[in-house]
């Protein structure tokens, strides 16, 4: 795909302020007439996940007007389908029903952190945004310092344990409590989830080959795979127990009372446990799919020589 950077300009600036007016706007009805906004008003007006969702969706529709060559439609639907859930579950009245039922609450995180980073990452949106960020945004990125940075948080080990460790720090009952009551604390929990989500996934699922992506297919076949484990054992756990863990929920109130508050942990356990394994599994079949198509490109761009037959086929069968 043939991109070309551009400095920035007034479309860039028109964006910026729209979004902000926006922004300012919203918080401020948020403040004053929470009762009277739609349900796709903020509820809690958060301005990371309100300027990062839109700004994205501006820069990659930027991106793909610039692009010499769109992708595939359904990289473009995956993309923005992950960014409007990140927008959906953290910016809209479902922000209210997560703070008072602990399985929609498991669906706020898992949301953040599993589903959304993985259909932005399976759509691969770097060419894009790199044609649509302004050129001195994606300088600052590539400093000597942030490339470094970048460098280590990439290394899949490094990768997984801030994944499990962001995941499962706020499933521990105390700290889950503390931030549910600490409005400033709620709102870096959820910055949090979708980073460490990103990132996980941008490694995971980086379709390049290794000398590109850094990392051998297998390699990311194991990072995608193996965090499933610990994931399982934190989550069935909290499904399984007789323990009332989150019973702190009665004091906020709870959204539906006819659902009692160890079916809602054993709902919450679930959500948090079989939806992100069968992702997990499914990253295998991705890999296999990105191997298949290296392959093909590396076969493609063979020189043949003269008079020369192909005696062995491709694990792919091609």
């Amino acid at each position: 795909m043939n991109t070309t950077r551009h400095e920035f300009d007034r479309t860039d600036a028109r964006g910026l302020i729209a979004i902000a007016v926006l922004g300012a706007a919203l918080d401020l009805a948020e403040r004053m007439v929470p009762a009277g906004l739609p349900y796709l008003a903020p509820y809690i007006f958060n301005a990371p996940i309100f300027a990062g969702t839109l700004l994205a969706a501006f820069w990659y529709g930027r991106g793909l007007a610039r692009c010499e060559t769109r992708p595939a439609r359904w990289r473009i639907l995956a993309f923005y389908a992950g960014v409007a859930a990140i927008y959906f579950v953290g910016q809209t009245r479902f922000e209210y029903a997560a703070q008072h039922m602990f399985f929609l609450n498991r669906v706020q995180q898992t949301t953040f952190g599993v589903f959304a980073p993985f259909l932005i990452a399976f759509s691969w949106p770097r060419d894009v945004l790199a044609a649509g960020v302004p050129a001195g945004l994606i300088r600052l990125c590539e400093r000597p310092a942030a490339r470094a940075a970048l460098r280590a948080l990439r290394f899949p080990p490094v990768a997984i344990v801030v994944m499990l460790v962001t995941t499962d720090v706020w499933l521990i009952p105390g700290v889950n409590f503390a931030s549910m009551i600490n409005p400033p604390l709620y709102a870096f929990m959820n910055i949090a989830m979708i980073l460490s989500g990103l990132l996980f996934w941008l490694v995971v699922l980086d379709p390049r080959p290794r000398a590109e992506a850094g990392y051998s297919y297998l390699t990311r076949m194991a990072a995608g795979f193996l965090p499933m484990f610990p994931q399982i054992a934190a989550s069935s756990y909290i499904a399984l127990t007789s323990t009332n863990l989150y019973n702190f929920y009665d004091l906020c109130g709870r959204l539906y009372p006819s659902v009692s508050p160890m079916k809602d942990q054993m709902l919450g356990g679930i959500i948090q446990w079989i939806p992100p394994g069968m992702l997990n599994t499914a990253v295998l079949f991705v890999l296999l799919h990105a191997v298949r198509k290296s392959e093909e490109r590396q076969v493609a761009d063979m020189p043949i020589p003269p008079g020369a037959r192909v005696i062995e086929a491709r694990w792919t069968g091609r």
